[in-house]
């Protein structure tokens, strides 16, 4: 049996899309295992995929975050200024907001927002709200 090969036809069953071909052939390998060696090679390809699996994993919730952000300010971000969130409660200029707000790639590696910037962000909100709130105009 050439370990390497069926290893490589199990990744390729992997996914969900032919569960049926994949218990087979994972079966197959797991029968024919037949050194120390070999068990050595399918600890390392599972490790190999498990993380890749969570990369992949914490990109989506990365991305679930970024979208969730954007989606709770698409409104607020057509009302107040986020120049002026970014500028009064950061001291950081529209487009760093911005990226942070998008989850744009900076490094190589998505912005998003610290837990002492979120809670920033969330006190310049509440901030902004209590302002308005207050104000009523008299003629």
């Amino acid at each position: 049996m050439d370990l390497q090969k069926e290893l490589d036809n199990l990744k390729r069953y992997m996914g969900g899309k032919n569960e049926d071909a994949f218990k087979k052939q994972a079966d197959y390998i797991n029968a024919n295992i037949t050194s120390e060696s070999d068990q050595k090679a399918i600890d390392e390809f599972m490790s190999e995929l498990l993380s890749g699996i969570s990369v992949k994993t914490e990109e989506l919730i990365q991305e679930a975050e970024s979208i969730l952000v954007r989606e709770q300010l698409k409104e607020v971000s057509e009302i107040v200024s986020m120049s002026y969130i970014a500028q009064k409660y950061f001291n950081k200029n529209r487009t760093w907001l911005y990226q942070k707000i998008n989850g744009n790639l900076k490094n190589g590696k998505p912005a998003k927002f610290s837990d002492s910037e979120m809670q920033t962000f969330n006190f310049a909100l509440k901030d902004i709200s209590s302002k308005i709130g207050s104000i009523a105009i008299h003629p």
